[in-house]
């Protein structure tokens, strides 16, 4: 079961406001204290009561003093710089929540203008649109345009750059035959009239002249 969102406006009935306060007292008192063990950092909180005399002090008035005299002597730039009001805190709201509008109407005004893309596309006439309408499709347009042409070109270089042959490189098999044929070189026996030679071409001095046959 999702939990209902809570109005923040002033409570007219004055039993439900004096229950909620009490309630919400609790819970602010418990947080302060999660906080302080959780973090380990130094905390304090002072609420008045409209039925109440004293106020609330949390954890003891004296720690409550020490705080605030820590507060006091630290510079007031420094002081200043995380110091929200309640005006301050409303402008924050305010503002956040005019950002969050003014997107929803952006994503409205996008898919209005794309509706009346697609029904151009299905030959239904633009006579319905003003100038200011037109304007904004026309822009959309061309934005998709860019976009496409963008993409376009990016994968055509991503093709190009596959099929792309590597420059300089000799074909394998031509690479494998020169090998082949200079180990065949080195290996075959260099002779001459079946007597083995030193060098290729040079006949060796102990092969007996023909004419001594």
């Amino acid at each position: 079961m999702t939990k209902r969102k809570l109005k923040l406006a002033f409570i007219e009935n004055d039993s439900s406001r004096k229950a909620t306060f009490r309630k919400r007292r609790t819970g602010f008192m418990k947080k302060m204290y999660e906080i302080n063990k959780l973090c380990d950092v130094p905390t304090c909180a002072i609420m008045y009561s409209p039925d109440q005399p004293q106020p609330d002090v949390w954890p003891d008035p004296s720690e409550v003093r020490r705080l605030i005299e820590l507060f006091k002597n630290v510079p007031e730039k420094e002081r200043n710089k995380k110091m929200v009001t309640h005006g301050m805190f409303l402008k924050q709201r305010i503002e956040k929540e005019q950002e969050k509008l003014n997107k929803l109407k952006k994503d409205n005004r996008e898919k209005e203008l794309r509706m009346a893309m697609s029904q151009c596309l299905a030959g239904k006439p633009l006579n319905g649109l003003d100038f200011t309408n037109l304007q904004e499709m026309g822009w959309m347009i061309d934005e998709k345009l860019k976009d496409i042409a963008v993409t376009k070109c990016r994968k055509e270089n991503e093709l190009a750059e596959i099929n792309q042959p590597l420059v300089g490189q000799p074909p394998a098999h031509a690479t494998s035959a020169d090998e082949n044929t200079q180990d065949a070189i080195q290996l075959a026996p260099r002779s001459v009239g079946g007597v083995r030679s030193s060098k290729f071409g040079e006949v060796d001095d102990q092969i007996m002249p023909l004419g001594d046959y």
